[in-house]
């Protein structure tokens, strides 16, 4: 019988690959932030700049975020079945760590960037505990269920104008943004990023969390119980034998994934951004799933594998740690390129970032077992100041850890 390791380590990889995803994407954000800074700028980019950001559209906006949610689907069953290999019920121990989450997120969002992740990550756990039981079965009809309801949406935004004509307020206050972010201090950085918003005169924290709910949970949640169902049915314990499923799936997600985001430019009459946003970018998430399933296992012995394997071990502190360096290199207390650089050099930024990443944190890894926010994270969720979970006196296998792959 196949008995699957600790940790996963296609997954670890997975994840890693799926971060390098995620800081080109969030580099727009990081440029121009999140409210139309990057509108003001787009007339004066270069031709260079121009292609670089289409091949952002379609290959990685809207498409990396969804592997990372898959991911973490996929994670909660699988530490739901170490803690009952142990005797322990998963309940206390998932919400202390979506919870802790939640905190981090938050924390995150005010006072480094408002891009974060971290806060919905922790409340969808909640609701998510309401499935960990359910049978694949159906965890597959709440995914369809869910997909089904991104196309419908998706297929209505083809039929329904888009007024993106900009305010006079809108425009006075991407100008703002734009002077606050390249020469303000942290102070007026952190006031402008939580406590402003155009044509909303009350503190942004406020209200952030219901404007983006909506959006959010519909780009995500398919694809949290997607890995649910994926961890169930053992889809990544045993890779070899399933060489196959993985080519399969590539072959079909990938090019619908990839033509649903192209119709952005070859038919721009139409608003195909919003289906590309709510449809083409998961789907074509799904595909990276199974086309990187399906190349690590031809490189899987390469050194440079240990490289992505590395980086997803230590995916929090990573994706912490990219908000804390770029926002240092475009805000104003640091280097105060807010703005200033255009796409394809950003571009280079952000896998620059992401190499840094790829080479230290195997260095890292030699000397430690966790990051340090994966540490805090392993203690609070264990109720452990060694991070270890307590044997029970009746557990099967005492020595096999609980939190993986989250």
């Amino acid at each position: 019988m196949y008995i699957p390791p600790r940790r996963l380590k296609m997954i670890d990889a997975m994840r890693g690959f799926s971060l390098l995803g995620i800081i080109l994407a969030n580099m727009l954000i990081f440029q121009y932030g999140s409210w139309g800074a990057f509108d003001l700028k787009e007339p004066g980019f270069s031709t260079t700049d121009h292609v670089v950001n289409g091949l952002l559209e379609v290959l990685v906006v809207g498409s990396f975020m969804p592997i990372f949610a898959f991911l973490f689907g996929f994670g909660i069953i699988k530490m739901k079945e170490s803690l009952e290999s142990r005797q322990l019920s998963p309940y206390p121990y998932l919400s202390r760590r979506f919870l802790l989450l939640m905190v981090i997120g938050m924390l995150h969002g005010f006072f480094i960037w408002e891009g974060d992740i971290l806060t919905y990550y922790g409340l969808y756990g909640f609701v998510l505990l309401l499935f960990i039981r359910c049978q694949p079965r159906t965890l597959m009809i709440w995914t369809s269920i869910g997909f089904g309801m991104m196309l419908l949406f998706g297929g209505l935004g083809l039929l329904v104008p888009v007024d993106t004509a900009i305010t006079a307020a809108e425009r006075s206050y991407h100008l703002e943004t734009l002077h606050v972010y390249s020469t303000g201090s942290y102070t007026d950085i952190l006031v402008q990023r939580n406590m402003t918003m155009p044509g909303i005169e009350f503190p942004l924290v406020f209200i952030l969390i219901f404007l983006l709910m909506g959006m959010t949970s519909m780009l995500y949640i398919p694809l949290f119980w997607l890995g649910m169902y994926m961890a169930k049915t053992r889809m990544f314990d045993d890779p070899q034998s399933k060489s196959a499923f993985y080519l399969k799936g590539m072959l079909i997600f990938l090019p619908i994934g990839l033509i649903s985001k192209l119709m952005m430019f070859i038919m721009p009459a139409l608003d195909w951004e919003t289906f590309s946003l709510l449809f083409g970018g998961p789907i074509l998430s799904i595909g990276y799933i199974f086309a990187f399933a399906w190349l690590y296992l031809k490189w899987q012995s390469a050194k440079w594998m240990n490289g992505f394997v590395a980086v997803g071990k230590l995916s929090l502190t990573n994706y912490l740690l990219q908000s804390v360096i770029c926002t240092t290199i475009y805000y104003g207390y640091g280097l105060g390129l807010f703005g200033q650089l255009g796409v394809a050099w950003g571009t280079l930024i952000a896998v620059l970032v992401y190499a840094l990443q790829f080479v230290f944190s195997p260095l890292y890894l030699r000397k430690y077992s966790y990051g340090p926010v994966e540490k805090l994270l392993r203690m609070w969720t264990n109720w452990s100041r060694s991070g270890k979970l307590p044997t029970h006196p009746h557990s099967p296998n005492p020595v096999q850890p609980a939190a993986r792959h989250m």
